[in-house]
């Protein structure tokens, strides 16, 4: 609609200033192709970003919630990234509270990295980092580093809420640094 009126405006300015006419003409044609470059540029930024995922589960114990897990996946060309939270407060004789994080970062397939964190009423009681290096794995958990060598390492237990274990029979564990039968 906006063009059309801008063509009827400047079809009556062309009769009355036929030079001027002539260079908003040249004006407008070189903006339209700035500003179809831009509207490619954009479409091609929006396309180009990563895609998410996004699962919210409810835990529940005798019928009322007493916590959340959220899951997210990522997708960022041949990355793949997994992150779980969770929290829970519960009562059992005491209350506990309970908060737990797990990451993991895939590339073509291949765990890269990976961390697996609790904590329990307060107190840490699991924090723990997996790196690819070279082709071994070096697992950080607040000691000396240990060298893992179960290259590679393609399947582990975030990946339970994201893929199914349909070719799998094997699944690495980041809390037991081992491999655990499905």
């Amino acid at each position: 609609m906006i063009p059309a009126i801008i063509y009827l405006i400047l079809r009556r300015y062309r009769k009355t200033n036929p030079a001027k006419a002539a260079q908003l003409l040249l004006l407008f044609r070189t903006a339209r192709k700035f500003i179809l470059l831009f509207v490619l540029l954009l479409l091609a930024g929006v396309i180009a970003f990563s895609q998410t995922n996004h699962l919210r589960y409810s835990i529940k114990r005798k019928g009322s919630q007493v916590g959340t897990i959220s899951f997210f996946q990522q997708f960022i060309g041949s990355k793949r990234i997994f992150r779980t939270e969770s929290e829970v407060k519960t009562r059992m004789l005491f209350l506990f509270t309970a908060i737990g994080r797990e990451e993991s970062v895939y590339e073509n397939g291949v765990l890269l990295s990976s961390s697996v964190y609790q904590k329990l009423n307060g107190s840490e009681k699991l924090n723990r980092k997996t790196k690819l290096v070279g082709r071994n794995y070096v697992v950080y958990d607040g000691k000396d580093p240990e060298t893992l060598t179960n290259y590679p390492i393609s399947y582990n237990m975030i990946c339970l809420f994201a893929m199914e274990p349909a070719a799998v029979s094997k699944v690495y564990s980041d809390r037991f640094q081992q491999f655990l039968d499905i």
